[in-house]
């Protein structure tokens, strides 16, 4: 085959040296993926343990069942919301007043109007 070239040379002694120390692009990778999932692993550990201790404190003892029907009636109720008009927005209150604030389209020439719209261009008409 003959004589390596000193690109080859120089390949090779980068390889073996990363090998040795593995150092590498891809070692970094793995040893912080291997971090991250340690890190995790004893996060997780940690909030297993503080939810076990939550439990001994009494907290899951707390009552599940539904309302009863005094405070049902005593809660106050929500008056229906108003359907939104085609063009009004969200329906947010401070969208409905915005778009009361905005002057109303006027038609200023035969083709063109106050809004963007399609061109005749964009149509294929010219």
């Amino acid at each position: 085959m003959g004589v390596p070239s000193t690109a080859q040379l120089k390949a090779a002694k980068v390889e073996a040296r990363a090998a040795a120390n593995k150092t590498g692009r891809h070692r970094r990778i793995l040893t912080r993926k291997k971090l991250k999932r340690e890190r995790n692993q004893s996060r997780n550990a940690r909030k297993k343990e503080s939810l076990q201790q939550a439990e001994q404190r009494g907290r899951s003892g707390a009552s599940t069942e539904a309302p009863t029907s005094e405070r049902d009636e005593s809660m106050r109720k929500r008056s229906a919301s108003k359907p939104v008009k085609k063009g009004q927005g969200s329906g947010t209150p401070g969208a409905r007043a915005a778009s009361a604030k905005v002057p109303k389209a006027v038609q200023m020439s035969k083709r063109g109007g106050r809004r963007r719209k399609a061109t005749w261009r964009a149509m294929g008409k010219g």
